[in-house]
């Protein structure tokens, strides 16, 4: 059993991940834990395979961490006792919705090892874009960032921010900020690392030697910086979405234990589903905050190290957010020509960010309609036009990073 799990090895994880999402699904759908067999025959198999097979250790220890988050997740999510309502969630079901949320984080950063990784390192681009992924993420400041991030955002949904009814607005702008504010060092470390310190190192020789131009180098390692950037967002975004969640149920218990009518209760949880469905909006323009300075960040690592990038991408990214005061201050017609001139030249990172929008006031979705409030359709069609600016950018930021680099003496 042990040989022919080690020769079919991918066939294996396949047939276990099909068997948790039909299981988990009748779960969901019946509420029989009997479903749940297959996550928990998974540890056991995999920790007799490993005892026999190291060439996949890596693998078998994330599947093994991650059959027992949702285990126990699904687990502590049943535990409600005799008489309490549907709508109070106590401390052990808290406890599942955060290791779900871990499951969740985890399953992001295997979705782009098994999935997006596999396809891009078909390609020549791609296979520098893979290398650039792994040199960035396995990096010690990248792991310690991301663990950080994840705790800091579960924290910050138990802290009290001393409002009426409005601590769960307040904790998903806090939640959304925080992702951006670590995946911010990630990215400029990993971008300054990926060129200047080749350089530095005399490592971009032997890559030069091979059949490889100077543009694919510069593209290669910024789709590697960027892979990475998106599968740290994506998973604090889902810590930021189930703490979120789970918050609300809190925040509006005294709602919850005064409300009359099912169409009350209705209300009150279409609201809390509201809520989660302005992060993806909200954090994907923090995404393309985040690309867009990661192709300046490029660029700049080109000609200059760390320390010239990190204080550039500071100042471009305070100088981008005050331009949206600057421009619609009261100045002499001079200068205000002048400042708006900057401001077209700069990131306009103000277009990037609808937290005011999304977290503190209202949109419709599906049949409702309301006068001078917008639909959740009308977001997203903002979210890409808003993904075509950041594209323009960053292609003009990058085209420039490509001009500069072809001229760098390597030696």
């Amino acid at each position: 059993m042990i040989t022919f799990l080690t020769r079919h090895f991918r066939l294996f994880v396949a047939i276990l991940i099909i068997a948790n999402v039909i299981g988990i699904g009748l779960y969901s759908a019946t509420g029989s834990g009997f479903y749940l067999l297959p996550t928990l025959l998974i540890p056991v198999v995999l920790a007799l395979w490993t005892v026999q097979s190291k060439s996949q250790w890596a693998i078998a220890t994330y599947l093994l961490v991650m059959s027992v988050l949702l285990l126990l997740g699904f687990g502590l999510l049943k535990f409600t006792p005799p008489g309490l309502q549907a709508y109070v969630i106590t401390v052990p079901q808290q406890i599942g919705w955060y290791l779900l949320a871990a499951a969740g984080a985890g399953l992001i950063f295997g979705l782009v090892e098994f999935g997006l990784l596999r396809v891009v390192g078909l390609f020549q681009l791609g296979a520098m874009t893979r290398v650039t992924y792994y040199e960035a993420l396995l990096q010690p400041f990248t792991l310690i960032m991301i663990f950080v991030g994840l705790v800091a955002i579960l924290l910050a949904g138990q802290w009290s921010y001393f409002t009426i009814s409005e601590d769960h607005k307040m904790f998903r702008d806090v939640a959304i900020s925080l992702a951006l504010m670590f995946t911010l060092p990630v990215m400029i470390f990993a971008s300054t690392k990926v060129i200047d310190e080749e350089i530095e190192n005399r490592t971009m020789l032997t890559l030069m030697s091979k059949p490889i131009s100077r543009w694919q180098v510069v593209l290669g390692k910024y789709f590697g910086v960027l892979l990475l950037c998106f599968a740290i967002m994506a998973a604090l975004g889902v810590m930021a979405s189930v703490s979120s969640y789970v918050r609300y149920f809190e925040d509006m218990r005294t709602d919850y234990y005064t409300m009359q009518t099912k169409d009350e209760e209705r209300m009150l949880n279409f609201m809390n589903m509201q809520a989660l469905r302005a992060i993806p909006p909200a954090m994907t323009l923090q995404f393309l905050q985040i690309a867009t300075l990661a192709a300046v960040s490029v660029a700049i690592s080109t000609r200059f190290g760390l320390a010239v990038n990190i204080t550039a991408v500071v100042m471009l990214y305070i100088a981008a957010n005050m331009m949206r005061y600057a421009t619609a201050a009261d100045l002499p017609g001079p200068v205000h020509v002048g400042v708006t001139a900057i401001a077209g030249v700069l990131p306009g990172l103000s277009l990037l960010d609808l937290n005011q929008r999304l977290v503190y006031s209202y949109y419709s979705y599906g049949n409702q309609t309301f006068p001078g409030v917008p639909s959740y359709a009308e977001i997203w069609r903002y979210v890409g036009s808003a993904v075509v600016y950041a594209a323009f950018y960053i292609a003009a930021a990058l085209s420039f990073g490509i001009a500069l680099f072809r001229t760098r003496e390597l030696t």
